[in-house]
């Protein structure tokens, strides 16, 4: 019960990174911002993208051992 728990946690904030990294890494390409907002937008899409699948990870790990960083995939 803790692992599927565990794995849902994990999927859900992967996928939460993911949307919320291409949204803002979208906008920062598409929408007509200065420069130097495009850059942060960018910069903090990526950093989005990575702390939420990170701490997805982290938790999966904390609560069930060692796990891959993909919720996908199994060691």
């Amino acid at each position: 019960m803790l692992e599927k728990f565990a794995l849902a946690i994990h999927w859900i904030s992967f996928i939460f990174g993911v949307v919320l990294g291409a949204f803002l890494i979208s906008a920062s390409i598409f929408f007509e911002i200065s420069s130097n907002q495009r850059f942060f937008t960018f910069l903090f899409g990526l950093f989005s993208l990575f702390s939420c699948s990170g701490l997805g990870w982290l938790a999966r790990f904390v609560l069930t051992g060692k796990v891959h960083f993909f919720p996908w995939k199994n060691l």
